[in-house]
């Protein structure tokens, strides 16, 4: 039995790329209706706002077609289309926030490395990450949720790994505190 691909894995006939790269409308729908729900999770998952979601996948199509020449091989498209992703996400939270400061004090508790497996347990993931503000969201998001490292994480941030590493440690810690909050209530 054969395996289907699904989200940013699926494959792409090189007759609709090549034709969505000519700027044939039918190819374009196709394309978009078939990577939609793919990033539409992966914005939900950044923002855990629908509208704003919503909007963010509406400028990452439009994006994707204006660039799409920029890519050679049709099935690179759809991990080229989720870093598109991920990058329109974040410019949006860069807009949206003041730049905070870089000099984070350190944690001395080293625990936090574990509490990742608690945390991919929980039922109610999305709400709980949802108490995070939209910078440490993202961040455990990107970890947890899409599998990036610290390291690619902090080159999509434009900011140093240590920092990457001591917010996803803190919004851990945070996650942590808030459902034992929820638990003694």
């Amino acid at each position: 039995m054969e395996h289907k691909r699904i989200g940013f894995g699926c494959a792409l006939s090189p007759t609709i790329f090549h034709q969505a790269l000519g700027g044939k409308s039918q190819a374009q729908r196709v394309i978009f209706e078939t990577f939609k729900p793919a990033v539409l999770r992966t914005l939900m998952g950044l923002c855990h706002d629908r509208e704003l979601a919503r909007d963010l996948a509406q400028d990452v199509f439009i994006q994707a077609f204006r660039k799409i020449h920029q890519i050679r091989d049709p099935q690179a498209f759809g991990g080229w289309l989720k870093q598109l992703t991920i990058r329109t996400a974040l410019a949006e939270f860069r807009r949206q926030q003041p730049q905070i400061s870089n000099e984070l004090p350190d944690i001395a508790d080293t625990s936090w490395h574990n509490m990742a497996d608690w945390l991919t347990q929980l039922d109610d993931i999305d709400r709980l990450i949802s108490q995070l503000e939209t910078q440490e969201r993202t961040i455990v998001w990107l970890f947890l949720g899409e599998g990036y490292s610290h390291e690619e994480i902090a080159e999509l941030m434009q900011q140093p790994s240590a920092t990457i590493r001591q917010r996803y440690r803190r919004a851990l810690i945070k996650l942590y505190t808030f459902l034992n909050e929820e638990q003694h209530d």
